[in-house]
């Protein structure tokens, strides 16, 4: 077994007089340097993701307000990552893999610290630590049709849920929030979006979430996009803009970074991803953050993750 302990010691109290925020990204970032260097010893691919990738790339390590991490593999390199993964792990973190859907809020994994505590926003009956979120990538059809009415479809109608029953914009009848809101309108009164919602969308993903994968891996790699049972996200990017993986600064270490980040980060972000948000627009996944646990919240959390299936 590893010697993670000497590799990666866990320093948390030796930062006991850090914000917070700073060191919740400290005790995430030895989660992501164990992951890279299992990924590394298993010739496992991955690459950071979303707003970690834009992090990277925009500052040099974490955005300053961000508290989590991202990083993606290829669905074959994350079938092959769970099937090891918690073998290999240090006794203080924990892989949370969602092999049962039907009973987690979402479809990928999580790599979980046992020694904080975090009450996340939407989740806040759901007892976790700080944790790294890791996404399957599949392979998606180059046939249009194929993919927006197969490998995609639950992922339109999951987005189109969310954007149908969003609130209407006020002022009601005034600039562009006039047709907004009446499209918006319109579309509620469809059959279509009067029977579904986003719950029962992902129920029905479900369904024929298995079948879709093992059909997917059977694509050229020529496109990656967010696993199909993933349906927050839609975007499809070539697999030249992933391949071949390169390693960049993060922090005080180096990991695995997509082939062009910036036609990665355009794609996700937009032209003018370099450009930070305004502040009001600058938010947390968490409310409330403990990096050192008390001794009972521990054993708590530890009790609930070996009730797992």
């Amino acid at each position: 077994m590893t010697d993670f302990e000497t590799l990666f010691p866990d320093e948390r109290n030796a930062h006991i007089n850090e914000p917070i925020l700073r060191q919740s990204q400290l005790v995430m970032l030895r989660i992501l340097k164990i992951v890279d260097y299992i990924c590394k010893e298993n010739n496992i691919d991955y690459w950071l993701d979303s707003g970690t990738l834009l992090g990277a790339v925009r500052h040099g390590g974490f955005i300053p307000w961000d508290d989590d991490i991202d990083i993606a593999m290829p669905r074959e390199h994350y079938d092959k990552f769970i099937e090891i993964i918690s073998d290999k792990l240090p006794e203080d973190l924990y892989f949370k893999s969602y092999d049962t859907p039907e009973t987690s809020k979402h479809t990928w994994g999580n790599v979980i610290d046992k020694k904080s505590r975090i009450i996340e926003k939407g989740a806040e009956d759901q007892l976790s630590g700080l944790y790294i979120d890791i996404f399957p990538l599949d392979s998606y059809s180059d046939n249009f049709f194929k993919r927006n009415f197969y490998e995609k479809l639950h992922k339109h109608l999951f987005i189109k849920s969310f954007l149908v029953n969003a609130p209407l914009k006020k002022p009601f009848f005034k600039g562009s929030n006039l047709p907004k809101n009446i499209i918006r309108l319109l579309s509620r009164a469809t059959i279509i979006f009067s029977i579904l919602n986003h719950k029962k969308i992902y129920n029905l993903s479900l369904k024929t979430r298995e079948k879709r994968i093992a059909n997917m891996k059977n694509n050229a790699k020529t496109n990656y996009g967010y696993g199909t049972d993933i349906l927050n996200w839609d975007k499809v990017l070539k697999a030249e803009v992933i391949y071949p993986l390169k390693r960049m600064s993060f922090e005080d270490g180096e990991f695995l970074v997509p082939n062009d980040c910036h036609s990665f980060l355009t794609t996700l972000y937009g032209s003018n991803y370099m450009t930070p948000p305004p502040e009001y627009n600058r938010y947390a996944h968490c409310e409330n953050v403990k990096p050192i646990a008390s001794k009972e919240e521990i054993d708590e959390l530890n009790k609930v993750l070996k009730a797992l299936p």
